[in-house]
């Protein structure tokens, strides 16, 4: 009598369940924690404060919605009953208290510091707010339908691909964080480089990947 044996599910990259998840959330905090540590300072043209202030709060936006969907994620997508391992190998519980010490810790740090970020006008934050949900959106029902059409499961490569385009994004958000802050705005203002719709471009391939592990 033979018995059946259950192909065993491969995830993003070949890594545990929520891993590539794991990496983008990690890496949006530890940007906001750059943007917080090195403030315009108080001598900044008012327009390299609004430019640091839109980008600040963009990064909150896109933060959140990845602490929300990493929180809420466990158990359906995330977790031993997908995987048995956590996110990254990492114990069990770990990437979540992470995520939530630093980001609590952030809040701590502005309380007390009080970094002199303004709420930006309300036009380009509405234009790059509506880039991130569309972009989350279109991952989200885009794998669904892929899913359907492959027989009701993601395809490796499909996998592979979303995780690639999105950890790359990650790696050129971070570097136009470090231009914005460095070499941007050492420039005279009329040779500074609008950076706005490429952060808002990035920030959405981000935002792509959680819509399709959704």
């Amino acid at each position: 009598m033979s018995t059946a044996t259950t192909k065993p599910i491969r995830h993003a990259l070949g890594l545990p369940a929520g891993s590539v998840r794991a990496l983008l959330a990690l890496g949006v905090l530890a940007y906001l924690w750059i943007l917080v540590l090195r403030p315009p300072t108080a001598e900044a043209e008012p327009e390299i404060k609004e430019r640091a202030a839109l980008t600040f709060v963009y990064m909150q936006v896109l933060m959140m919605l990845l602490l929300a969907h990493f929180f809420t994620a466990h158990g359906r997508s995330i977790g031993s009953t997908v995987s048995k391992r956590s996110p990254l190998g990492f114990p069990s519980g770990s990437i979540r208290f992470l995520l939530l010490a630093g980001y609590l810790g952030l809040a701590y740090f502005m309380y007390v510091n009080k970094p002199p970020f303004q709420v930006p006008e309300t036009g380009p934050l509405m234009l790059m707010m509506t880039v991130l949900l569309t972009c989350f959106l279109v991952g989200h029902f885009l794998t669904k339908i892929i899913t359907w059409l492959a027989g009701g499961t993601i395809p490796a490569w499909t996998q592979d691909v979303q995780a690639w385009i999105s950890l790359i994004g990650l790696v050129l958000l971070g570097i136009l964080i470090i231009f914005r802050m460095v070499i941007n705005v050492s420039l005279p203002l009329e040779k500074q480089i609008d950076l706005d719709v490429l952060e808002s471009v990035l920030a959405g391939i981000i935002g792509f990947y959680f819509g399709a592990r959704s």
